[in-house]
C-alpha cells in the first residue's frame, strides 16, 4: 500500500493511518468539538489505564476485531516490549494492519496478526465483508448479503493458542454476548486479567455487563461514550486485583 504523505491521517497520539482505509464519517468524528483527534477517546484512555495496571514489563495485549490496526499500532508504539496479537478476518483490513505497522515504523511481524474471527464455535463461518460493519453470521442464521468463508474460534480455543492475556479488547459487531456466554470457564479462570468490550446496543450492553460481573470488577460502563459509536465496558478480573 504505497501512498503519498497527503494520503496519511495523523492522530494526536502520533498513530498514522492511510486515508484510503478510513471512512469520511470517521474523520469527521475525529474532528468534532471536544474530540482530541483520537479514534475513540474514552476507550483509548481505558486501554492505556489497563496496560499501566499490568504488573510486569511484557504485557500480552489481544486486539479482537482489530480493524485496520489502530489499537495494535498504538500499543506497539507506546509499549514496545508488549506482545500484541491482532485478530482480523476481513482480508482488506488484515492487509491494512500490515501496511499501517510499516507506516508507523514497526518491524515486519511485530504484530502477531491472525486472520480469524472470534465466535462461539470453532470451525468455518459465514462472514459479511462490509468494511467497518463486517460481521460474522451466527450459526443457524442466514444473510441476504454476500458472504465469505472465514475461520472462527472460541475464546477458549484462542486462549489455548496464545496463553494468558493481560488486556483483551473486543469489538466484534454484535457477537460479543454470544462469545462471552459460550466461555464461562475461560472467564472464571482469570486467564484474561482485563477486558475492554465494545457493545452494540442496550440489550448487548446489559448482557455483557451481567456476564462479566460474575467474575470481574466493572471499572467503567457507559452505553454511549462521547465521540464513540459503541457502548463500552471495562472489567478487571477479581483475582488480578487481589
Amino acid at each position: 500500500m504505497k501512498e503519498d504523505a497527503k494520503s496519511v491521517y495523523t492522530f494526536s497520539n502520533g498513530v498514522m493511518l492511510f486515508r484510503s482505509t478510513m471512512l469520511d464519517l470517521q474523520i469527521a468524528r475525529y474532528q468534532e468539538d471536544g474530540n482530541p483527534n483520537l479514534h475513540e477517546p474514552v476507550e483509548e484512555w481505558w486501554l492505556r489505564r489497563c496496560i499501566d495496571l499490568v504488573d510486569h514489563n511484557e504485557p500480552v495485549i489481544v486486539d479482537v476485531g482489530a480493524g485496520v490496526g489502530y489499537y495494535s499500532v498504538l500499543v506497539k508504539r507506546n509499549w514496545p516490549s508488549a506482545r500484541v496479537v491482532a485478530l482480523e478476518p476481513l482480508p482488506a483490513h488484515a492487509d491494512a494492519i500490515v501496511a499501517h505497522a510499516d507506516l508507523n515504523g514497526l518491524a515486519a511481524g511485530t504484530i502477531d496478526l491472525r486472520k480469524e474471527a472470534l465466535s462461539d464455535v470453532d470451525g468455518e463461518a459465514e462472514f459479511v465483508p462490509e468494511s467497518y460493519g463486517s460481521r460474522l453470521i451466527p450459526p443457524g442464521r442466514r444473510s441476504d448479503r454476500g458472504t465469505i468463508k472465514v475461520r472462527s474460534l472460541t475464546l477458549e480455543s484462542l486462549l489455548g493458542q496464545i496463553g494468558p492475556v493481560d488486556v483483551m479488547k473486543v469489538d466484534i459487531q454484535g457477537l460479543e454476548l454470544r462469545v462471552l456466554a459460550a466461555a464461562p470457564a475461560a472467564l472464571a479462570s482469570g486467564r484474561i486479567k482485563m477486558l475492554i468490550v465494545g457493545t452494540h446496543g442496550p440489550d448487548l450492553f446489559e448482557g455483557v455487563r451481567r456476564i462479566l460481573s460474575a467474575h470481574y470488577e466493572i471499572l467503567h460502563e457507559d452505553p454511549a461514550p462521547p465521540h464513540q459509536p459503541d457502548g463500552l465496558i471495562v472489567a478487571r478480573h477479581r483475582q488480578a486485583g487481589a
